[in-house]
């Protein structure tokens, strides 16, 4: 598995739907400020505070995306030989990437999960080696190949 490709098309995948948050934010800006001199009525001020409350949220996500890619960034996809984060894991026919926010992608013709380390079933996981198995949620998974 390339692990480098992998970690640069998730950084990618971030910076293509921070590029759309901030695109969408400074649309949203523009379009829907209104002056304090402008607001005439009760309806005028909900709409205003309304925009405000929706551009702040945007603000937050758009923070969160930044930090999200430089958590990419400086996270080590080297190669591992036990689950620890930088790893990714083949656990029951599935691909799981540990110390990333939770996500959902396909790459290379594969699916994969990705999880944060503070995820319930990554403390499982961790400092797992292959063919190790353990019970999360009254079900068995084993460790197929760690990458």
């Amino acid at each position: 598995m390339d692990k480098v490709t992998l970690k640069a098309t998730l950084i990618k995948a971030h910076q293509e739907t921070l590029q759309r948050l901030k695109e969408d934010y400074a649309s949203h800006q523009s379009g829907g400020d209104l002056n304090l001199e402008d607001v005439r009525d009760a309806d005028d001020n909900s709409h205003r505070e309304q925009t405000e409350e929706y551009l702040q949220a945007m603000e937050r996500q758009i923070h969160q995306r930044e930090n999200e890619i430089k958590m990419l960034r400086d996270l080590d996809f080297g190669g591992k030989t036990s689950v620890t984060e930088g790893a990714v894991a083949l656990v029951n026919g599935q691909y799981y990437i540990i110390g990333i926010p939770a996500c959902q992608f396909d790459f290379e013709g594969k699916h994969f999960i990705a999880m944060s380390p503070n995820a319930p079933f990554y403390l499982e996981l961790m400092d797992k080696k292959q063919n190790d198995s353990f019970v999360f949620n009254g079900r068995k998974f084993t460790i197929e190949s760690i990458f």
